[in-house]
């Protein structure tokens, strides 16, 4: 625990006025505790005749890909009214890129297997030693009472407080020295100084001491600042409070390494420096195993990184270790979503929006989230998206004046992104007025965007943009018009590759990275719907050089498949639009890896589609007298459909492509067995179907 306030003993004498140095040097000495007992141990489809792949490619170019957020056609699902906005700002032109530079594809194998990168954070040379720090020989959590006695002789006064005794010492120029003693054991240390002293002073003097340890505030329950700990040491500043913007120190404690500093530390440096806020919660998880928050914090860095089945299993730790905190459950929802479970997403979160209820700020972003999952699920309903979407920005609104600052910036965090979330649910579903609505919605989430204390947040002023200009860019697709998209993908660029050129770390960089292709990747399906073949194939260029840099590290099978398709989609966009088979084929045989090492674990109602993308690939390899290959794909291809038609998840007319086109192939090699087989395969099919 944190100290507070220190105990009820009053010094019997004021100490003379002196300075920092002589108060502190003479009576902290940098100490090498026995390592054995103290430090926490570190371990170390194209046309042959009678094929008929262009449909299906047609309809992949209009069909979503399953992602999280994904871009969607409009359904048929009925209309309405939006809720009621605000009147909308000038509409956002960000400045123009003059050039696009493409750079030479990674090769699959390198993207699938890259080596790890970034500092090991067990065995950091730099990171500090971690043990308690001591005071004139004196050890909290490792010396006994007897000796302290030894050590300091008798206390000059001496009180019980509960099952704890409170024993009052001076050394020299200090006079108010108390130490803590529980079970025959120091538990705490606490120097008060004659008069306050600034933090930088006292940390100078004390250097020798903390080794290097990185500081964290320590806030109270409304935000303000009482003090800062020093994890790796055990040490604590509190400041007065009648001066505490100045950050001046009057008491200085020593108390046991203990989980809660390093936590604390993670936490704030979690959106900031996440390796460096993973490397303390592994210090925090060897000394408090059980402590809930350490895994869903570990969690939440996982899914920056794409380790997604690593930040279930945290997610599900954080939960049985504590299971009232709504947080743990709102970051296993998003972990859901990110494997693209969707549908069991939604299901978890209307079961527990309950627990939310005493968390309004948490509740707000419950409600921010189900809309997402009404508008992304496999039956989507837009009207019930956007319903919940507003109900959360009204919830929101009542906390933006908060006394806790924390529970402010998250209010803002939830009024940006379900303002952004409600121009989705417009631009995808069926809506009068859309285009005007969805730049209400924008407009609305940039003035949010650019309030005052969110700017002064550095994680938010920085991300937000990106944000902002990826869902501009998504919501085109729901637009009627063929607008200018140009303006909307520089946006785009700008704000990402500002974050990337920031990033100081690799999380934070891999991070901005594969955010940046996501936003491009929707681009290349909105000039794929439109028929725009060579500009779809301009950025899918650009977009596949983000994701490949960004997919490194990633273990995530939902990410990998997305890569995949969009390896095909450049492919099918040659093939089809450009009836180039030798081109379309440079990127299928970037895609054909991928697939393979997906293929095992992909869904169910996945199973289909990629059937129908292999049988359309091996139209090209046919094409370009690769016919094993193409006889291969085409095969493979057409049992996972045959898969997806038993699975019920795919009509059985699916299945008429392949058979047509293995017909073809076979007969064009001699082979009139195998190819009257899939005739008659064939001819059976269009009898049940008719």
């Amino acid at each position: 625990m944190f100290f507070v306030e220190s105990y009820i003993l009053k010094s019997l004498a004021v100490g003379k006025a002196i300075t920092l140095t002589v108060c502190i040097a003479t009576c902290l000495i940098s100490h090498a505790i026995q390592a054995e007992e103290a430090d926490i141990s570190r371990p170390p489809r194209m046309a042959l005749p009678r094929m008929t792949a262009e449909s299906v490619e047609e309809r992949d170019a209009t069909s979503a890909e399953k992602r999280p957020a994904s871009l969607k056609g409009d359904g048929d699902e009925g209309g309405g009214e939006i809720a009621a906005i605000p009147e909308p700002s000038s509409v956002h032109e960000p400045e123009r890129h003059e050039t696009v530079q493409r750079r030479t594809p990674k090769p699959v194998a390198d993207v699938l297997s890259s080596e790890q990168s970034g500092i090991d954070p067990l065995n950091d040379p730099l990171h500090p030693p971690v043990w308690t720090a001591s005071f004139q020989g004196v050890v909290p959590g490792l010396t006994t009472q007897e000796g302290l006695e030894r050590l300091w002789g008798k206390a000059l006064k001496t009180a019980t407080l509960g099952d704890q005794i409170a024993q009052l010492y001076s050394h020299g120029v200090l006079n108010h020295i108390e130490v803590i003693l529980k079970d025959g054991l120091v538990r705490s240390i606490v120097v008060q100084l004659g008069e306050p002293f600034p933090e930088e002073q006292v940390r100078e003097v004390l250097k020798a001491e903390l080794l290097k340890s990185k500081p964290v505030l320590i806030p109270d329950e409304k935000g303000g600042i009482i003090g800062e700990v020093f994890p790796e040491k055990g040490v604590v500043f509190l400041f007065a409070q009648d001066a505490a913007d100045l950050l001046l120190v009057k008491q200085i404690g020593i108390e046991p390494v203990s989980a809660e500093p390093f936590v604390l530390r993670a936490e704030a440096t979690l959106n900031s420096q996440p390796t460096e806020s993973r490397r303390d919660l592994l210090d925090a998880m060897r000394l408090s195993p059980d402590e809930a928050k350490i895994y869903w914090l570990l969690a939440q860095i996982e899914l920056m990184e794409g380790q997604v089945e690593a930040a279930l299993v945290n997610c599900e730790r954080a939960i049985r270790l504590d299971k009232e905190r709504p947080a743990y459950h709102l970051t296993y929802v998003q972990t859901l979503i990110n494997m693209n479970r969707v549908e069991e997403a939604k299901l978890y979160l209307e079961e527990t929006l309950g627990i939310c209820d005493r968390y309004p700020h948490e509740k707000a972003k419950a409600l921010s989230l189900l809309g997402d999952l009404f508008r992304t699920s496999q039956e989507p309903d837009y009207e019930l998206a956007i319903e919940c979407h507003s109900n959360a920005i009204r919830l929101a609104m009542t906390l933006i004046d908060h006394p806790n600052e924390t529970v402010r910036l998250a209010a803002r965090d939830v009024l940006l992104d379900a303002h952004l979330g409600a121009a989705r649910d417009v631009a995808w579903g069926r809506w009068e007025n859309k285009e005007e609505s969805i730049r209400k919605w924008i407009s609305r989430a940039q003035e949010i965007a650019r309030d005052p204390e969110a700017l002064g947040i550095t994680r938010q002023s920085k991300e937000y943009p990106l944000k902002i200009a990826a869902c501009a860019l998504a919501a085109q697709v729901g637009v009627p018009e063929q607008t200018n998209m140009e303006p909307y993908i520089h946006a785009v660029l700008e704000a990402g590759d500002a974050l990337i050129e920031s990033a100081r770390d690799p999380i934070l960089l891999r991070k901005y990275q594969w955010e940046t292709s996501l936003s491009l990747y929707d681009a290349v399906q909105i000039f794929q719907l439109r028929k725009q073949y060579a500009i779809a194939l301009k950025y899918g260029e650009l977009a596949a050089d983000y994701m490949e840099e960004g997919i490194r590290e990633r273990n995530s099978d939902t990410d990998l498949y997305l890569l995949g398709r969009l390896y095909f989609r450049l492919g099918a966009i040659h093939a089809i639009g450009n009836r180039n088979h030798r081109a379309a084929i440079e990127w299928y045989d970037l895609a054909k890896p991928v697939f393979e090492t997906i293929l095992p674990k992909i869904n169910p109602e996945a199973l289909g589609r990629l059937g129908e993308t292999l049988v359309s690939m091996g139209v090209s390899y046919w094409m370009t007298q690769q016919r094993d290959e193409a006889i291969r794909l085409t095969e493979r291809g057409l049992k996972q459909i045959e898969r997806g038609v038993r699975n019920k998840m795919i009509e059985e007319s699916a299945l008429a492509i392949p058979y047509s086109n293995l017909e073809s192939m076979y007969r064009d090699l001699g082979q009139d067995d195998k190819a009257d087989r899939y005739k008659k395969m064939a001819a059976t099919l269009s009898e049940t179907i008719r």
